[in-house]
């Protein structure tokens, strides 16, 4: 998932946030387009919107700088019990003039259930950061503590993704469907006609979340392998007919919107 698809409007992380409802609305706004822009708000009291008052959600994230956080922060944060997983240490991060961004770190905490503001808020008197952002995409956010879907941007390691207290992601079903249908394209494109040449190569060459997938749909992705194995030049040539004709509808799509602006 990507975070470029921006408003007219343009915002910046030091952005200072007054408590009145309609800048809480904002708060949304800035989750869905960039989970990780934050802002310090220079209190929070009884007085809260309406809105944020009665904000609740399971995942939040954070932000984490090594210059104010206690140096066991996160043997602190892991003494709560609360699933949470910590981005490898973003240190060459660049803001739009070039200049490097401070040290961080991005956190994701997954409560048992939907929580307050407040409560996700209280957290931060163990980072000591800025105040927590709703999670719109647990996915999407946990794929931008490595920038992997972002290579204009400096790129991390995923080895250094730590993890604690089961912290796990959850595969939706579009997520599920999404992987199924790249499995289906695997099959066909390197010429897979046994089940184990399939298993073998989805176990090392890809990621947990396809293993996971391969392995409770054995029999839909079996059945697509054996009628490869049955038809493989007919599947072959009926796949690169399809493509090309997708490719062409959405050719012909793009240059009629083109013409009509």
């Amino acid at each position: 998932m990507r975070y470029n698809t921006y408003p007219s409007k343009t915002y910046y992380a030091d952005y200072t946030m007054s408590l009145n409802d309609e800048k809480v609305q904002l708060y949304g706004e800035f989750a869905k387009i960039d989970p990780f822009e934050f802002w310090d708000l220079d209190s929070i009291d009884n007085k809260l919107s309406k809105h944020l008052s009665k904000l609740k959600k399971r995942h939040w994230m954070y932000i984490v700088y090594p210059e104010s956080a206690p140096k066991d922060w996160i043997q602190q944060l892991e003494a709560t019990g609360v699933k949470f997983a910590v981005s490898p240490l973003h240190d060459k991060d660049k803001l739009v003039d070039g200049k490097y961004k401070k040290k961080h770190w991005h956190v994701i905490l997954i409560f048992d259930g939907p929580t307050t503001f407040m409560t996700a808020a209280s957290y931060i008197g163990i980072t000591n950061g800025p105040y927590p952002k709703v999670c719109e995409s647990l996915r999407g956010a946990f794929e931008y503590f490595t920038h992997k879907n972002d290579p204009e941007k400096a790129q991390y390691s995923p080895d250094d993704i730590k993890v604690f207290n089961g912290f796990e992601i959850d595969l939706s079903a579009k997520d599920v469907q999404k992987i199924k249908k790249e499995l289906c394209n695997l099959i066909i494109e390197h010429n897979m006609t046994e089940y184990m040449e399939f298993n073998l190569y989805v176990q090392y060459c890809l990621e947990e979340e396809y293993f996971d997938v391969a392995s409770n749909n054995t029999y839909y992705f079996n059945s697509l392998i054996t009628s490869m194995r049955h038809n493989p030049n007919k599947i072959v040539a009926r796949y690169n007919a399809i493509k090309e004709e997708v490719s062409t509808v959405s050719k012909d799509n793009k240059e009629e919107q083109e013409h009509d602006s």
